[in-house]
This record gives structure tokens, C-alpha cells and sequence, in this order.
């Protein structure tokens, strides 16, 4: 089956890859010398990346305060995805769906419209009716996807936004996880146009194991990770310790400017079994499978 095939599966969308972990290859993957970065980068100039003045004005949650160089135009590209089935043993030989990404087709991969990620920055970009109906971004670690539609022309633009430099320990004046939500918030409102509405967007609450929680002053568990454990405990299922998430963004055009967007979460996990089965441990297992944005 091909790929659009498993990913835009009539009457039951995206249900092909439910019972094993979406993982991006390693080995191929998009990075940042694939896309033609525009607006505001003037005449092609080279990416900077942000300075500790930059991060310590934005840290406030202030969009007034977001520097040219943190809001990135992407110019429409598309790459080339297949899927294949692998067992990653850095995870305990854990049997998954790898995903393999291509700036040039090497032969039966599926086009896709991809987006992007810059370090502590947004990167938008126009979604295309004449593109492939595919859409991908990620690895999401921590970042923000949000979708916006320009209320007089239609237009749908998606947009990844980053604040590792936030929580960065020991970076001057924005060691403030508790503020990367507000970061991250600030950068899309600086991203925004004439005209844009937010319409869709996944926070990291949705997906991450741990999420910082201002008043213990620390990262504590997310509903992601009680929500796995109670499912594990239902199968009777022990000591189960969710590690650590990542997560991918797809969307699948089903009309002109319209998409149906989805995320499908991967975590590292521990949890002991009854009886003789073996027990699992940095394992890497689906944790939502998908969900719709």
C-alpha cells in the first residue's frame, strides 16, 4: 500500500499505523540547508541565530519584542516520504513504522509539503492546493504547532515554533521554562499577518511526558503520561514509567485550503507484565497513536 494510501485510508484516516511508534529515521531526515528561508531575510541572507538579548526581551511573552530574525518565511517545498518497517535497538529492539524523509525522490516515496523548525524561533509557511495533499512537520520535542487561515483570501499557513534557548540551563536571563509557553505564544502573534486567525493549534501539553508546573518549580507528569499509565494499569500492567515523547504533525488536504491535521505521539517507556512475558524497559511504544489537531 502506498503511503497516501495508509495515511488518507477511506472512512478510517490514519488508522494503518495505530499499533506500532512512528519514528523518523535518523539517518533521513529534512534539515534546515533543504529549505529556502524568505521574508524577512532580505535578499537571501544567511539565518543568525538569536543573541541573549534577543531571548531576554522575548522571554516576557512580548511579540512587540520579537526580532526580525526569530519570525522566518518559509518558501513552499515539498520532500519525498516513505515508510518502512525497523527495530530500533537503542530502544530495546523495539519493532517500529520508520519514517524516511528525501530531498529528492529515490523511487516509490509519496511527495509531501514540509515545514521546517529554527533554534528559539517560528517558521511559517503557505500550505498549496496544487501540492502534494500531504503535510509534515517535526520532530516535535517541545515546540508549538499552530494553523492559522487568512480570513479575505482563504489561505492556510502552518507554523512550527521553537524556545529551546528558554529553557536552556545556565543561558543568562532565560533559564525560564516557565515562561517558554508565553515564549512561544509571543512568537506566533509576531508571526501573524493582516487578516489571520488562529484555527488549529497543539501545545506541548498534548503530547510531552513531563511539562513544567510553575508551582512546584519543576517538570511534574502530564495528563499524556497518567493517561498511558491508567491505560497500561487497565492491562494489568506495573510500575509504568513513561520517559519521554516526541511527536509528528501531518495534515491531509480534502479540498482547496482545507485540512484535516493530526499529530501521532512515540514515548519511552518501563513497565512490568504478570507471569512469564517479558517485561519492558526503554522501550519505545505508540502513545497516541492519532489525534486530531
Amino acid at each position: 500500500m502506498t503511503l497516501i494510501a495508509q495515511f488518507n485510508n477511506a472512512g478510517t484516516r490514519l488508522n494503518l499505523l495505530r499499533k506500532k511508534p512512528l519514528f523518523l529515521s535518523i539517518n533521513h531526515r529534512p534539515n534546515a540547508n533543504w529549505c529556502n528561508r524568505t521574508r524577512p531575510l532580505a535578499a537571501g541572507a544567511p539565518f543568525v541565530h538569536l543573541v541573549p538579548g534577543d531571548i531576554a526581551a522575548m522571554v516576557v511573552g512580548n511579540a512587540v519584542a520579537a526580532p526580525n530574525n526569530a519570525v522566518i518565511e518559509q518558501n513552499n517545498i515539498n520532500i519525498h516520504l516513505n515508510i518502512t518497517e525497523a527495530k530500533i535497538a537503542f530502544y530495546g529492539n523495539s519493532p517500529v513504522y520508520e519514517l524516511h524523509a528525501y530531498q529528492a525522490n529515490p523511487g516509490g516515496a509519496i511527495g509531501c509539503q514540509y515545514l521546517s523548525w529554527e533554534d528559539s524561533c517560528i517558521v511559517s509557511m503557505d500550505l498549496s492546493n496544487v501540492g502534494p495533499p500531504l503535510f509534515m512537520s517535526g520532530p516535535f520535542n517541545g515546540c508549538h504547532f499552530y494553523v492559522t487561515r487568512n480570513t479575505v483570501t482563504n489561505q492556510i499557513r502552518v507554523h512550527h515554533a521553537n524556545a529551546n534557548m528558554v529553557g536552556l540551563a545556565g543561558a543568562p536571563n532565560h533559564g525560564r521554562p516557565d515562561l517558554a509557553e508565553h515564549y512561544l505564544d509571543a512568537l506566533m502573534q509576531a508571526a501573524l499577518g493582516p487578516n489571520e486567525n488562529i484555527i488549529h493549534q497543539m501545545r506541548k501539553g498534548q503530547y510531552l511526558a513531563k511539562i513544567w508546573n510553575v508551582g512546584a518549580n519543576a517538570k511534574i507528569e502530564s495528563g499524556v503520561t497518567l493517561a498511558y499509565r491508567n491505560r497500561k494499569e487497565g492491562q494489568n500492567r506495573s510500575n509504568v514509567v513513561l520517559h519521554e515523547t516526541m511527536c509528528l504533525v501531518f495534515g491531509v488536504r480534502t479540498a482547496p485550503n482545507t485540512w484535516d491535521f493530526f499529530f501521532n505521539v512515540a514515548g519511552m517507556v518501563d513497565y512490568k507484565r504478570p507471569g512469564l512475558l517479558p517485561n519492558r524497559a526503554g522501550y519505545l511504544k505508540a502513545i497516541i497513536p492519532w489525534q486530531q489537531i
